[in-house]
C-alpha cells in the first residue's frame, strides 16, 4: 500500500478543542478517515482513502506562560505515543507553525474575532483550512476569506456541525419536503452563564448569537435553499455589563449581550426568529438548551434538545440531560476510547474534502456540497454582521425610550442599515 500523509496544526486550544477536535483528531491519526466515512454518506470514499495518514504535527496557542500546547502534546501522546506533535506560542503563532512543522491543513479554534487572520495566512502558503464557527464576524472578511481561497485553489471548511445532527438531518431531509410551504422557523440556542464569564474571555468581543446562532442559520440556509433579504434584531445587557466576579467579589463588567433575538425574513417570504443567550444558570438540566420549530402549510415540526431520551439524576447533581450523539465515546481496546457523534462529522468532512483534492484529484466545484464550504457561511456572517450593529442602535433607542426602529435590509447582497431616526 502506497500510503500518503496529510500534515495537520491547530491553533486554538481551548473548549473546543479538549471537547472534540482533540479526540477527533487522535482518531484519524491512529486509523485514518476511512473508518468513520459512513457516518456522512461518504462510505464509497473509504476503499481510495485508507491509505492515507493524518498527522498531527503543531498545536499552537498565545501564551507561554499558560502552558496550554504543552500541555495538549502531552495528553496526545498519551493516546498516540509516536506522534511528533510540537508546542508553538505566540500572538501570530501560525506563522512560526507553517514556516517550521510545514502543515498541509491549519485548523482555526481561536476566539470568534480572531479566526480572520489564520485564515489568510494559512491560504497565502497553500494550506487548506478547517475553522471552527463562525467563519469570521464581518461580511468584508468572508468576502476577502472566499477571494482568497478561490484565487487559491484552496478549501475552507467551516464546522457547522449542526448540519450533521441526526435530528436535523431527519427533520430537513424527512419531514420538511412533506409540509408544503414553509411559513415560519424558531430556533433557539442558549448556552450557560460560565460560558461568558468563565471558559471565553473574550465574550466582550462577541455576542451569543454571533457565536451559537450561526448553528441554526447555517442549517436553515443549507437544508431550506433560502438567502436573508432583510433583518431585526434586539438585544439585552443586563446581567453580564454588570457582572462581579463572585470569588474576589469584585465588579468586573463584560461589554456584550446576554441574549438576542434576530428576526429574519427570507427570499421565498418565510420568517425566521433566532434566539440565543449565554447566560443560563449552572443549575440548568442540559449543557445547553437548543429547540427548533418549524411551521408549513402542511405540517410542523419541533426538536427540543432535552428529549433526546437520557436524563439522570444523581445525588448532589441535580436533574439533567446529556446529550452523547454529539461527542460520546465508544469503548476501544486501547487506553484511548474512540469518539463517535455529529461533531467530529462535520470536522470529518472538510478534511474528507482536502484529503480528496490533494491526493484524488478532485475539483472544488466537485467538492462543494460535500462540506460546509468558505461560500456557503456569507449569508451567515452577512446576519452576523448585520445583527451585532442593529441590536446595538435598537438597544440605545430602547433605553431612549424611542423602541427599536432599525433594521437591515440585505436583499442586493450587501448590508443596508436602515434608521429612520438616525
Amino acid at each position: 500500500m502506497n500510503q500518503q500523509t496529510l500534515r495537520v496544526a491547530v491553533v486554538g486550544g481551548g473548549m473546543f478543542f479538549e471537547d472534540v477536535i482533540g479526540q477527533a483528531i487522535m482518531d484519524f491519526e491512529r486509523y485514518g478517515i476511512a473508518p468513520y466515512l459512513g457516518s456522512i454518506g461518504q462510505g464509497r470514499y473509504a476503499r481510495d482513502l485508507a491509505d492515507v495518514q493524518v498527522e498531527f504535527v503543531a498545536i499552537g496557542t498565545h501564551s507561554p506562560q499558560r502552558g496550554t500546547a504543552g500541555a495538549i502534546c502531552d495528553w496526545y501522546r498519551q493516546g498516540v505515543p509516536d506522534t511528533r506533535i510540537r508546542p508553538f506560542y505566540g500572538e501570530r503563532v501560525w506563522e512560526e507553525i507553517i514556516a517550521e512543522a510545514q502543515p498541509d491543513v491549519l485548523m482555526v479554534a481561536t476566539p470568534d474575532d480572531l479566526h480572520y487572520p489564520p485564515i489568510i495566512g494559512a491560504l497565502s502558503h497553500g494550506l487548506d483550512v478547517i475553522s471552527e464557527k463562525p467563519l469570521c464576524l464581518s461580511l468584508e472578511q468572508a468576502d476577502e476569506i472566499i477571494a482568497a481561497a478561490e484565487g487559491a485553489d484552496r478549501i475552507v471548511a467551516c464546522d457547522m456541525h449542526k448540519r450533521y445532527d441526526p435530528m436535523n438531518v431527519k427533520l430537513f431531509r424527512d419531514l420538511v419536503p412533506r409540509m408544503g410551504e414553509i411559513n415560519f422557523v424558531r430556533a433557539v440556542l442558549e448556552e450557560p452563564l460560565e460560558v461568558s464569564t468563565e471558559v471565553f474571555k473574550w465574550a466582550a468581543r462577541s455576542n451569543p448569537f454571533s457565536y451559537v446562532g450561526c448553528h441554526w442559520t447555517d442549517v436553515v440556509s443549507y437544508y431550506l435553499g433560502v438567502e436573508p433579504i432583510s433583518l431585526h434584531a434586539t438585544g439585552q445587557k443586563k446581567l453580564l455589563v454588570n457582572w462581579t466576579d463572585p470569588d474576589a467579589g469584585e465588579p468586573k463588567p463584560i461589554d456584550t449581550f446576554d441574549s438576542i433575538q434576530v428576526k429574519v425574513t427570507y427570499d421565498n417570504g418565510m420568517e425566521a426568529v433566532y434566539e440565543n443567550a449565554w447566560v443560563n444558570p449552572a443549575d440548568f438540566e442540559g449543557p445547553v438548551n437548543q429547540e427548533i420549530k418549524v411551521f408549513g402549510t402542511l405540517g410542523s415540526a419541533f426538536m427540543d434538545q432535552q428529549d433526546r431520551g437520557l436524563r439522570y439524576t444523581i445525588s448532589g447533581e441535580g436533574s439533567r440531560t446529556t446529550n452523547p450523539f454529539f461527542n460520546g465515546l465508544t469503548p476501544a481496546y486501547e487506553r484511548f476510547d474512540e469518539m463517535k457523534g455529529y461533531g467530529k462529522d462535520s470536522l470529518l468532512a472538510g478534511l474528507s474534502a482536502i484529503i480528496r483534492r490533494r491526493f484524488l484529484g478532485a475539483g472544488l466545484e466537485e467538492l462543494a456540497g460535500d462540506y460546509p464550504t468558505a461560500a456557503s457561511q456569507r449569508s451567515t456572517v452577512a446576519l452576523i454582521d448585520a445583527a451585532q450593529e442593529v441590536a446595538d442602535l435598537n438597544l440605545a433607542y430602547t433605553q431612549a425610550g424611542d423602541g427599536s426602529p432599525v433594521t437591515a435590509f440585505l436583499g442586493d447582497g450587501e448590508i443596508e442599515i436602515r434608521d429612520p431616526l438616525g
